[in-house]
């Protein structure tokens, strides 16, 4: 099985930390496409000559996140698209054990696994907020009543899935245990290429970090039929950066959260689903 890695970078500060963890993996991705913006070439070239990583490096004149990921994915050659940040460290087994993954599950499109923010003053896990007993508390007992599934997803409720107001939630699966599952974060998702020829993330002017496109990515195989899971299995590690623990916090976020709502809207529609 080709693999190949799908990663946007905007900056490039933080890619070699990824790039070294591809270079360490013991199955080794066949392509690594770099869709990057605002970032020297160069630089980006000697990275990628001295992990000894084939990769193909692409500059993105326009557009923001889910362009670029458009971009990768379009140019992916690989069996499995594999995509994530350029600020991610991956374990050394995390091409290995999403291969072995996808040969297990054959009729599954996607699977995703978490993210663990590494502080890298001093080398050590943060705590997020999935892993906390009160949220876990919530997910099992108020969740189920206050945001159930749209009928589409009901099975995906015990993970990522959209409410019957095309809200996003995650269900008491996540983090901790595999189940049916919208994508989670682009940080660490996977695909067979075979099953997402013809999907792709949403593109809009306002959208710029896109929150919920690895959702609405997800959905597109959803109503064609076909399932994605979630495994806690095959985590990477996420630098923790103020961008990233802010994300949902963002000034712009309201507004993309509506953005977001119109396109699932839309795209429910367009298969006959209110």
């Amino acid at each position: 099985m080709k693999v190949s890695i799908v990663v946007p970078s905007k900056g490039c500060k933080y890619l070699g930390y990824l790039l070294t963890g591809l270079r360490d993996q013991n199955v080794k991705p066949n392509e690594v496409v770099l869709v990057i913006k605002g970032c020297d070439l160069r630089h980006v070239e000697d990275l990628c000559s001295r992990n000894n990583l084939p990769c193909v490096i692409i500059e993105q004149k326009s557009g923001y996140v889910t362009s670029a990921m458009n971009i990768g994915k379009k140019e992916a050659k690989g069996d499995l698209i594999i995509f994530t940040d350029d600020d991610a460290v991956p374990l050394s087994k995390w091409i290995e054990r999403y291969i072995k993954l996808h040969v297990m599950y054959p009729s599954i499109a996607g699977i995703s696994s978490r993210d663990m923010y590494l502080n890298l003053e001093n080398m050590k896990l943060m705590p997020i907020p999935d892993d906390k007993v009160t949220t876990k508390l919530y997910r099992w007992a108020i969740r189920p009543w206050l945001n159930k599934p749209h009928p589409l997803l009901r099975k995906y409720r015990m993970g990522v899935y959209l409410t019957k107001n095309l809200n996003v939630a995650h269900g008491p699966f996540i983090p901790g245990r595999e189940c049916f599952s919208l994508p989670l974060r682009g940080v660490n998702m996977s695909f067979k290429a075979s099953y997402v020829y013809d999907v792709w993330f949403p593109e809009h002017r306002l959208l710029r970090r896109a929150i919920g496109f690895e959702q609405y990515y997800g959905l597109q195989l959803v109503l064609k039929g076909l399932d994605t899971i979630y495994v806690p299995s095959n985590p990477v590690l996420h630098i923790a950066r103020e961008e990233s623990l802010s994300r949902t916090r963002d000034k712009t976020a309201k507004a993309e959260y509506y953005v977001m709502k119109i396109l699932f809207k839309e795209l429910l529609s367009k298969y006959g689903f209110d």
